[in-house]
């Protein structure tokens, strides 16, 4: 039987990678992938993500981390992915995940603006991703950018949870109950 998969997605400062860590451990047999290491394997040639010129870049990558999720997934595991996944490209990382008959949950983190840019001001360089993006997040160009991009999501508006006022631990609890109760399954 196939683990679930819960997709912590949202702007950089948006808190992703420490609620994956807290919702992973609520599980008995899970795998957490911080989707920010695919993007460090591209050694020549990369584009960092948000330019418009990166985009093909982007489908590779987020293909490849969709097929490493599937086969987790479909191994029994319950894994947590914590990246960048826009909706704009959650169907490349969707349809593998149904075609393996995984079930799927796509949750947003997005805290108001100004929270996301303090939250990246004071990352320190090791609690950064590794290799190419280790500070290409802390300008706050590509922050302003990507919040921008998680602004306004149309149909995908009710997987959003406004964290700017919740602790780690709290944003933890919510995405857990919304997971248990199927708030955000796709």
């Amino acid at each position: 039987m196939p683990g679930p998969v819960v997709i912590i997605t949202g702007p950089p400062g948006s808190g992703k990678s420490t609620t994956a860590k807290l919702v992973t451990a609520r599980f008995d047999t899970a795998a957490c992938i911080e989707s920010d290491w695919f993007w460090t394997t591209v050694v020549r040639g990369f584009v960092p993500p948000w330019r418009p010129e990166a985009d093909a870049q982007n489908r590779t990558v987020l293909r490849a981390l969709a097929e490493a999720v599937a086969v987790l997934a479909s191994s029994g595991y319950a894994v947590v992915v914590e990246g960048i996944v826009g909706p704009w490209h959650l169907g490349l990382v969707a349809e593998p995940l149904a075609r393996h008959g995984v079930e799927t949950h796509y949750v947003v983190l997005r805290p108001d603006l100004d929270v996301a840019r303090a939250r990246v001001t004071v990352r320190s360089v090791e609690e950064q991703a590794s290799g190419l993006l280790a500070s290409a997040f802390v300008a706050e160009d590509p922050v302003t950018h990507m919040w921008t991009q998680f602004a306004d999501l149309g149909e995908f508006e009710r997987h959003v949870i406004d964290n700017s006022r919740l602790d780690a631990d709290e944003t933890a609890a919510l995405v857990w109950s919304r997971y248990r109760h199927g708030t955000d399954r796709l």
